[in-house]
């Protein structure tokens, strides 16, 4: 008797907290593309996907809008469409940054990374100005800061980044209001200003990947998102709507997921 009471007030207190969750997820769209390279969202809420030797636009109902050949580029590793009339493209095994106009259609040519004497190039990402964009060199562990695109000027880096890390190579990087955000998969996420300075250090062992948005830090997990308030660092653990998921984008409550199978689209509704 004695071990079935503390039993039984687990599972109450379990059961409390499952129907005292705040959330529930609402399906609004699913795109479904086993062969998806890289993707990104656009500011107007429009999907862009990298599959199979062509770029893809979705619109906001997941319909086709664009299609356009990427041959010639490489295959594509990124995408950042912050800035829906110039996206950012990148093929890490051409070296290879280009730049897409609201069509898809190659408007501002491309760079080689060589040019910009970056010795391996394995991570890049637009600033929150569209003349600005990040690269991380592998080959000599620095964060350098360019500005322009048909002729990139360095304004600022990071060198010796392992030796502020204390990590080796970064698997995502992010630019947020100003602020560059450096995800180590299985370690730490660490946030800098736009200078370059460090301004603070997250752990999550178990995340997946991460999304900032002016007001909050998503971390993905397994099975769970906890939401990171910027400015207060209080955090809200929510369940994910399904299994398998590999990444996700965010604006507002409108949250994109990505997984093998493709992107849904759900929205984050608060039911109290």
């Amino acid at each position: 008797m004695k071990t079935v009471i503390p039993s039984l007030f687990l599972i109450f207190f379990i059961s409390l907290n499952l129907l005292g969750q705040s959330y529930t997820w609402k399906l609004e769209n699913s795109y479904a593309n086993k062969n998806i390279e890289a993707w990104d969202i656009t500011p107007l809420e429009e999907v862009i996907v990298s599959k199979q030797g062509s770029l893809y636009k979705l619109d906001t109902n997941f319909q086709e809008a664009f299609t356009q050949s990427r041959k010639g580029f490489g295959t594509i590793t990124k995408i950042d469409a912050r800035h829906s009339m110039k996206t950012l493209l990148f093929s890490e095994n051409q070296q290879m940054i280009g730049f897409i106009d609201n069509t898809l259609s190659f408007q501002e040519g491309k760079i080689d990374l060589a040019a910009l004497n970056i010795g391996y190039g394995t991570l890049v990402c637009y600033s929150d100005q569209t003349s600005r964009f990040w690269v991380f060199d592998e080959l000599n562990a620095r964060l350098i800061r360019f500005e322009g695109i048909k002729s990139s000027v360095a304004r600022s880096e990071i060198s010796n980044l392992m030796t502020i890390t204390y990590n080796d190579m970064p698997s995502y990087m992010v630019e947020s209001q100003n602020q560059l955000f450096l995800f180590y998969q299985g370690a730490d996420i660490f946030v800098f200003d736009f200078y370059g300075s460090l301004l603070r250090r997250y752990t999550y062992k178990l995340a997946i990947q991460i999304y900032p948005t002016e007001k909050y830090l998503y971390i993905l997990k397994k099975n769970t998102i906890v939401r990171v308030n910027r400015k207060t660092d209080q955090e809200e653990t929510i369940t994910l709507p399904k299994k398998g998921i590999e990444d996700l984008r965010v604006f507002g409550n409108a949250v994109y997921f990505k997984d093998k199978n493709g992107v849904n689209k759900y929205s984050l509704i608060h039911t109290e």
